[in-house]
Parts: C-alpha cells; structure tokens; sequence
C-alpha cells in the first residue's frame, strides 16, 4: 500500500516553472545581459584576489584539493565544484562590488549564483549556451521572489532568496527532471536560513564587518550545489518545506497573501525577462553610494573647470534620499571620521569627500594610507555637510554634493542615478573600463582575451576554456 503524503504547491510550481523554463527562448538581449553579468563578476573577483577573505578562501581549498575538480578563478586551485561555488564568491562579495537588485519587498545579489553556475558547469563540461539558460532561469526565479518576499523581515538575510535562483540554475544544467527538481528545492530551502545578523554593523576583532558576509552569499550557491546533486542521487528531501509548519513561508513570516503574490508571479511568467533587471555598481561602495559618488565627481569636474581646484573647497552639502541618509550616515558611527576601510566605504561624508580630494574612487580609496591623507581629514573636519532629503526619489538612491568656494560660488553635481542603478543602463564600454580597473593595467593583455573570450560566451563549447582564461598573470 503506498502512503499518501501532503502536498506543498509552491514547491510543485517552482518545479514545474523550472521544466517549463526549458521552452523559453534565449534572446539577444538574454545573450547580451548574461555576457554583461559574466564580465562584471569575473572581473570583480580578480580584482579582489588579495583581500583577506580571499586569501583565506585558497587556503582552505589546499587543504581539499580535487585532481580535475573545477577551479578558483585566477589562481587555478581544483576542487570539488560545491567548494568552488563558496570559495569564488568570497572575492566577488570582497567589496562589495558585484551586481544588486532592489525588489518591491526584498533585495539580493543575483550574480552570486555566477559561482555555482560556472563551477558546475566546469565539472560537467558544458559549454557557454547552457551557461546562459542556467543564469536565465536562475535570474528570473531571485527577482521574481525579491519582488514578493522580504527575509529580512523575520531578521533573514538575502541568500534564503539567491539560494533559490542557484537550485533552479544548476538544476537546469544537469537536467534534472521534476521529481528531482522539487527534492533539490527542498533539501537546499530545508538546510540553508542565513540569519540578517551577517548585517549588523557591529564590528569584529578587526575592526572591519565580519568576514563571514564575504562568504554568506556564496555559502547558499554551495547549499544548492549540493542539493541539486544529492537530488540528481536519488536523495529526497522534506516533504513541505514551503508550506509545513516550520517551513519556509512560516520563517519568513510570509503571510498568505504574499505566498498567492509569489505563486501569481510565477504562473504569470512566459519568457525570460530578469535576466536584465539587475543594476550593476561602477564605484566599490553599497548601491546606496553611487549617486553620491557620480554628483561628487562631476561637482569637482565643474570646479576644476571654474579653475579652481579642490583645497579651495569651503563647504559640502550633500542632500541625500532618506534611504541613501539612513543607511550610509544616521546609522553610522562617526561616519566623518572612520577608523577602519569598512567604516570607511559605509560612511557617506566619507564617500563624497574621498571623490573630491582624489577624483576617483577604487578600493584602495578605503585602505589606511587613503584615509589619513591630509586633504582628506581636512575636508572631513567640519566642511562636510550631510542633508536627509524631505520626500525620496523614486528609487531612494540618490544624492546630489554641492560644493561653494571661498568666494561663495557654488558648484553642482546633479541628482541622477549612476551608470548601472535606479533604472540607469550600464552602457558595455563603461562596464569594460570597469572591468580593466580590477584586473589592473599590468595585466592588460590577459584582461583584453579575457573579455573577448566572454563576449564569444554563447559560441564556448567548454566553460573550462574560459575559466582557462581568467589565469591572468
């Protein structure tokens, strides 16, 4: 006698929007948005290879090697694909700089299932096409549920949402059928609750935000790894994880409205949109910190064009969103004088005073040398100002710097969205000089093959051939 067991719907639809995924086409601008999201997270990761989390990374992949396993990118360490998947994410979240999407109730960082993707596919020899349709479906699925869902609700973090995109990716390139569609989902929802306590600002030993935010992402891409191959085994997971008493839904304090927005939003999609609905960074600093960083620069530019140059600079007006306002300065502790890089790139008199003195901004921008420099402090000693603006924008990430000299003239730099953010498209050149910046000048050559080899992405017979290609000396 078979026993008859309850059933979890949300779990059945996931399985099946994934199997009816299949039947979307990959467009150009499916092609075109995955090349984009492959070169800004390839490119963040080697620029980020001697940050310590990074260097802790390789040191726990000595200790598991894996003879033919996939690979670390840029240093070429193999290990098993699940380890691959943590270890390449602690370099792409090193500075905060891979790619962001603010949902209607959540937010995330989809390009962390980058790693999981690659990883696997490395292992299974698949080839650029499978690459794309796996970052497809695991796109649409994060801002689908970003979108309908807020974890940080209930005090989860954002990966209980990634986690989801990076089952729905790796399952589809190891095509796995519905019945193992729906174990993975659950083993991966069932073992992996990241707690929002990663977001704390309270600062370590170090004086810096845990290290273990470098890996929080990527430790739910590993979580789907494996769960994807336990199903692809014949593992079977638990029986209601959404909808049980304990589930998913129950954690999250997901209430039954919001579980019917969620089902709605995934019956209702027919093709691959959230592929492209990601906003990218240009500067190392949080999604809220852009506008600010683009004003900064371009009221310098307006000032140097004035013939003036920046030690003129007598006071700073920094007219900020309430969510840019709370998030980089009310919450902050002496933001105008931080002692550590991460005090540093989450303070925004910081931020906008750095652009200033120097121009441009990078991740040594943040580093001890940059902070005790002269101009800097002085600039931060009482001629920077920071203003919550009255009613947000649209988009509650924008900021405008106003500088005035000594003579009075004031200098603007605009309130608009940075390149990449708040509905601003990254033009590619943009996001190719952004590219060339973290690989560094010195490996130039080994940048350029690189980003041809991506922009061939769709035509790769083997992903390991490109992996091949982020060995840059």
């Amino acid at each position: 006698m078979t026993a008859i067991s309850p059933t979890d719907a949300f779990l059945d639809q996931l399985a099946g929007f994934c199997v009816e995924a299949r039947t979307f086409d990959i467009d150009d601008h499916c092609r075109e948005s995955a090349r984009k999201i492959v070169l800004d997270t390839f490119g963040v990761v080697l620029g980020a290879l001697e940050h310590r989390a990074s260097r802790r990374a390789r040191q726990f992949a000595g200790r598991f090697p894996v003879p033919g396993g996939a690979r670390l990118w840029g240093t070429g360490e193999r290990v098993n694909a699940e380890h691959a998947a943590l270890l390449n994410g602690a370099p792409l979240r090193a500075y905060d700089f891979n790619d962001f999407y603010f949902g209607t109730k959540g937010g995330a960082h989809p390009s962390d299932i980058v790693t999981g993707v690659m990883a696997v596919a490395e292992a299974e020899g698949a080839g650029g096409l499978a690459v794309i349709r796996a970052l497809c479906v695991g796109y649409e699925l994060i801002v689908a549920m970003s979108d309908c869902l807020d974890p940080e609700r209930e005090g989860w973090d954002y990966p209980c949402i990634t986690s989801l995109g990076a089952v729905a990716a790796v399952a589809d390139l190891l095509a796995l059928d519905r019945a193992q569609l729906r174990h993975a989902f659950s083993i991966a929802v069932n073992a992996h609750y990241p707690s929002n306590e990663v977001e704390s600002s309270e600062p370590d030993a170090h004086g810096e935000l845990t290290m273990w935010k470098r890996f929080n992402g990527s430790d739910g891409v590993r979580q789907s790894v494996q769960a994807c191959y336990l199903a692809l085994c014949g593992v079977e997971g638990v029986v209601r994880p959404f909808e049980g008493r304990h589930g998913f839904f129950a954690k999250l304090g997901v209430t039954r409205e919001e579980a019917g927005e969620a089902s709605s939003r995934l019956a209702r999609i027919r093709r691959f949109e959230g592929i492209g609905a990601g906003s990218f960074k240009r500067w190392p600093v949080g999604s809220r910190g852009q506008s600010a960083i683009q004003s900064a620069l371009r009221a310098r530019a307006a000032l140097l064009e004035g013939g003036r140059t920046p030690d003129v600079i007598a006071h700073v007006k920094v007219h900020a969103d309430p969510g840019v306002y709370e998030h980089l300065h009310a919450i902050r502790t002496d933001p105008f004088q931080p002692r550590t890089r991460e005090a540093a790139d989450h303070s925004l008199a910081y931020i906008v005073a750095a652009a200033l003195t120097n121009g441009e901004i990078g991740p040594h921008s943040f580093e001890a040398p940059a902070r005790d420099a002269p101009a800097l402090r002085a600039l931060l000693s009482g001629r920077v100002e920071i203003l919550r603006a009255a009613r947000p924008s649209p988009s509650n990430l924008l900021a405008e710097v106003i500088l005035e000299d000594g003579d009075g003239r004031l200098y603007r730099g605009g309130s608009e969205p940075a390149p990449g953010t708040a509905g601003a498209a990254m033009p590619i050149g943009t996001l190719l000089q952004k590219f060339r910046e973290n690989v560094g000048a010195q490996r130039s050559a080994g940048a350029d093959t690189l980003a041809a080899a991506i922009m061939e992405l769709d035509a790769c017979r083997d992903v390991g051939a490109l992996i091949d290609a982020t060995m840059i000396r």
